[in-house]
């Protein structure tokens, strides 16, 4: 990293990776200096010489360097790549250098840890919108309320009374998170499996027992072919839990008490996580899924629920020349009962830590949240971006003949239906590794347990973690 020490106090690197480990990381670490009172100007201006200066329209004559450790997905690299050269011809004095970090949810958050406990953090880093909450708590991050209240065009970033947008981007009264995308899932299905077992495409009103039934009828174990890709993860299969109207915790914001074992979650759990596998037979095992066999993308699977990230993998521009496309459409999550059909949804993007080059890390933060490096970035992800405008007016357009999606308003629909996973100051991600993960979910898609044996133990595993999260509040 280039980016010089920040006037934090340092703690020891091993101490630094306990706290992480625990979601309570950077604890030790002291405030450092506020964000200046002005941000830069669009186009983003250059970080002047002294922080408290006011930014002038044109880049500073001073030149500055932004550390930014990023996503490192295929469908990423390329959009960091065009968004570092585009922003040097506007930023001509500002270096930007990008970590792009393979794997985010096994390296990423790790790899950060280290750079903070080191005493070099980045500038800008990517951030998940239930991952960031435990950084800002420590005071690691820089708010960013006065750069956004300055800056105009944030005010479509940031619509009030958008609760998905709004609590994944926002703790405890300040904003954190600045959003490259909205984000939310649902169904794809590969049309070819539909077309060659004659039957017709799924519609954004289908129900859950007519998905099950497409998925059987589209299942030919004699030629590999599945009706279902399985998600095999609880934040995924997290889809399916909330179709059914009930949710794992009393309050997805800072839960106090966990509730997976409940008669609904412990039905769907069974069914997503186990049966599709071993008793249906709908859906490749983890053993069939080796080697990057038997998917989706291979032409073995029918269905797979996905965001729009996913696009570049199936039927992107170059796969169609290379006659390695799959053509697909999107579709609503089906209905569940009466449930109120909720989707899951977010905002993902980049936050601040906090340093002697902030504004610098802003300028840059704020050309790829900006209408034009928004555009850049979704384009060339699929992502959906993150104002209104620019998703009606840009993104369904070009993913209609980038990437072939005909129902891309179903996405629209999907977020607009959302509500978080759950968010608060253990992150999901140590949930998930700590708990969910063993005692749950490895049990059962290894086919060793059911939902009504792990669930009460993943809730009593859970809960042990949350008194002890509150406890060290009082």
């Amino acid at each position: 990293m280039n980016q010089k020490k920040t006037s934090s106090v340092r703690i020891s690197r091993r101490r630094f990776l306990v706290l992480g480990a625990q979601g309570a990381g950077l604890a030790a670490l002291a405030a450092c200096a506020a964000p200046p009172t002005m941000p830069a100007a669009q186009p983003p201006a250059q970080a002047p010489a002294q922080p408290e200066a006011a930014p002038t329209t044109a880049p500073a004559a001073t030149p500055a360097t932004v550390d930014f450790l990023a996503w490192g997905d295929n469908a990423d690299i390329p959009a960091w790549e065009a968004l570092v050269k585009r922003y040097k011809e506007i930023a001509p004095n500002v270096t930007v250098n990008v970590t792009p970090v393979a794997e985010p949810n096994a390296n990423f958050y790790p790899k950060l840890q280290t750079s903070i406990a080191g005493g070099t953090p980045p500038g800008v880093s990517s951030f998940q919108g239930w991952e960031w909450q435990p950084y800002a708590d420590q005071d690691v991050l820089a708010p960013i309320d006065e750069f956004v209240n300055a800056t105009p065009y944030f005010k479509d970033v940031y619509p009030e009374g958008v609760a998905s947008i709004e609590g994944t981007t926002m703790r405890n009264g300040k904003r954190y998170l600045i959003p490259l995308q909205r984000a939310a899932m649902l169904m794809f299905y590969a049309r070819k499996p539909f077309e060659e077992a004659g039957l017709e495409f799924p519609t954004d009103d289908w129900t859950f027992d007519q998905f099950m039934e497409l998925a059987t009828k589209l299942t030919n174990p004699e030629k590999k072919m599945y009706g279902l890709q399985a998600n095999g993860n609880w934040f995924r299969d997290i889809g399916w839990i909330r179709l059914t109207g009930k949710q794992e915790f009393d309050q997805l914001y800072d839960p106090k008490k966990a509730m997976f074992n409940q008669p609904e979650i412990v039905d769907i759990v069974q069914k997503m996580a186990s049966d599709v596998y071993y008793k249906m037979k709908i859906a490749p095992t983890p053993a069939d899924l080796q080697g990057g066999a038997n998917t989706i993308q291979t032409g073995n699977v029918a269905m797979k629920y996905e965001g729009p990230w996913f696009f570049p993998a199936l039927n992107s521009p170059q796969l169609r020349e290379d006659k390695k496309n799959v053509p697909f459409d999107i579709v609503l999550m089906p209905k569940i009962g009466e449930g109120k059909r909720r989707h899951r949804g977010w905002t993902e993007g980049v936050a601040l830590l906090k340093g002697d080059q902030l504004q610098a890390a802003w300028g840059f933060a704020a050309f790829m949240a900006g209408e034009e490096g928004d555009k850049l970035y979704s384009q060339i992800t699929g992502r959906i971006p993150n104002t209104s405008a620019l998703i009606e007016n840009f993104w369904l357009p070009v993913v209609t003949e980038r990437f072939e999606v005909k129902n891309g308003k179903a996405l629209l629909e999907a977020f607009n239906l959302s509500e978080v996973d759950v968010v608060g100051g253990i992150p999901r991600s140590k949930m998930w590794s700590e708990v969910v993960k063993p005692v749950g979910w490895d049990p059962l898609i290894g086919g060793s347990a059911t939902a009504a044996e792990v669930l009460p133990k993943v809730d009593e595993g859970l809960q042990a973690m949350l008194d002890e999260y509150w406890k060290s509040k009082q």
